[in-house]
């Protein structure tokens, strides 16, 4: 079942990330596609969406905590920035890290709140038992 609940998840993620790069181009009108992307580089957009991905994919697997994943993670993606400057190639870049840092941030929280829910579902199906058993009782 846990299976299921990851395809799913990741099955979104993917028709998101492309519906959100061929709504620019086919869906939206021109006055909309200035305002939203003016800014947003789409390599910026890519750290954000990998970084989304590589923090469920560490956070699953190996089963580290929150604080842990977070931690981890933010040292990777400075470091792969710092490394990234001092490239002749290629170039750090602040957005980028901040980038990284959101998609990070996201995947924690959206977790996080999906186990509150699940916590908050079972102790009110707990409660339901517990109120169907005390009637049956009497």
């Amino acid at each position: 079942m846990k299976a299921h609940h990851h395809l799913t998840f990741f099955i979104l993620i993917v028709t998101g990330t492309i519906l959100l790069f061929f709504s620019s181009e086919l869906l939206l009108p021109e006055e909309i596609k200035k305002l939203v992307f003016r800014s947003p580089q789409i390599d910026t957009i890519g750290h954000f969406i990998g970084f989304f991905i590589l923090t469920w994919i560490v956070f699953s697997l190996l089963k580290l905590s929150m604080r842990n994943t977070f931690l981890t993670l933010s040292l990777y993606a400075a470091l792969s920035e710092l490394g990234q400057y001092y490239l002749g190639f290629r170039n750090g870049e602040f957005s980028d890290f901040y980038a990284d840092i959101a998609g990070i941030t996201i995947y924690l929280l959206l977790k996080y709140s999906h186990l509150k829910y699940k916590i908050f579902t079972l102790k009110r199906i707990i409660k339901i038992q517990q109120t169907e058993n005390s009637q049956l009782s009497q």
